[in-house]
């Protein structure tokens, strides 16, 4: 029984990985976490950074507070730019993983990674300051 559960377990767990093309080919959806050439915010830092002062919504308890923080955000760039994933990777409260989240799933499309002159699904971790002026 429990060779059957394991087997069960492993096929559906290539399947979730897996796609068929051809009657022969299988292909995996690799998430590249080191590609030739990162995923980049269009316009470079320099626009994120402008990006960022006017999107972002300081939490109002964490402004009261007079609190600031660091958030730790790891993300998915699918080939086509957009972001797939995005969750906070520690926890301060306040609100600031919220926001750090909603900022990064609503900044548009990026230019995709590359690796080996390919454009690829990557994975990457940036920092959101938050700080009061």
């Amino acid at each position: 029984m429990r060779v059957v559960f394991t087997l069960a377990f492993l096929l559906f767990f290539g399947a979730a990985f897996a796609q068929q093309v051809n009657n022969n080919t299988v292909v995996y959806d690799t998430v590249f976490t080191k590609p030739d050439v990162f995923a980049a915010f269009p316009g470079g830092e320099d626009k994120w950074k402008i990006y960022l002062k006017k999107q972002t919504k300081y939490p109002r308890k964490a402004w009261w507070n007079e609190m600031e923080a660091d958030v730790a955000v790891k993300l998915v760039i699918e080939k086509d730019g957009t972001i797939s994933d995005a969750i906070h990777l520690n926890t301060v409260g306040y609100g600031f993983e919220q926001e750090a989240v909603r900022l990064v799933k609503q900044s548009g499309k990026w230019k995709p990674a590359i690796h080996r002159g390919k454009v690829v699904k990557s994975e990457g971790q940036l920092t959101i300051q938050f700080r009061l002026k």
